[in-house]
């Protein structure tokens, strides 16, 4: 826990603040002039709904305001098809834009850097938007490499990951 940021996993009552904060941030980016598949209102309740009895999502409390959320899969065969199993996914990370500045999206990041080596996976990979340049800059100065690019849905993604083992191979398609 950094700055009174702590990670815990999502519960059945944080379902509508986790789709408030990716709807929160979608605004933020339509506001930005970014164009993409984050749009108010596009966030699947029910899939989200699947995902927290998973497991799979997690929201970032400061107090008992939430801030920030992530979520964390083992395979993503969408993104980064034929990938061995050696990373950890981040997908959907967001703060809340009150939160903006305070380098909690950093702080996540590194949680599930964490969370990965306690799994034995040698790297986090995640995406995002090939055209969203200030996101791909954010992932770079994290210590992310970008991978490749995949055409997903229509939309061209960025591939990053970072290696968790300074000695050890990195992924390449």
């Amino acid at each position: 826990m950094l700055n009174g940021l702590e990670i815990v996993r999502a519960g059945g009552g944080d379902l509508d603040v986790v789709l408030a904060i990716l709807d929160g941030a979608a605004e933020w980016l339509v506001s930005k002039g970014v164009v993409g598949p984050w749009r108010p209102g596009s966030f699947s309740r029910q899939a989200f709904a699947i995902q927290l009895d998973r497991g799979e999502v997690y929201v970032a409390k400061l107090g008992e305001e939430t801030a920030g959320t992530i979520t964390l899969q083992w395979s993503d065969e969408l993104f980064w098809p034929g990938a061995p199993s050696d990373a950890l996914y981040v997908h959907k990370m967001a703060v809340h834009p009150v939160y903006h500045g305070r380098e909690f999206g950093i702080q996540m990041l590194e949680w599930a850097g964490r969370m990965a080596k306690i799994a034995g996976k040698k790297f986090v990979r995640l995406d995002c938007l090939a055209t969203n340049m200030k996101i791909r800059e954010y992932y770079e100065k994290a210590g992310f490499i970008h991978v490749n690019d995949v055409m997903v849905a229509g939309w061209k993604a960025s591939n990053y990951q970072k290696n968790l083992d300074p000695d050890g191979q990195s992924f390449a398609m």
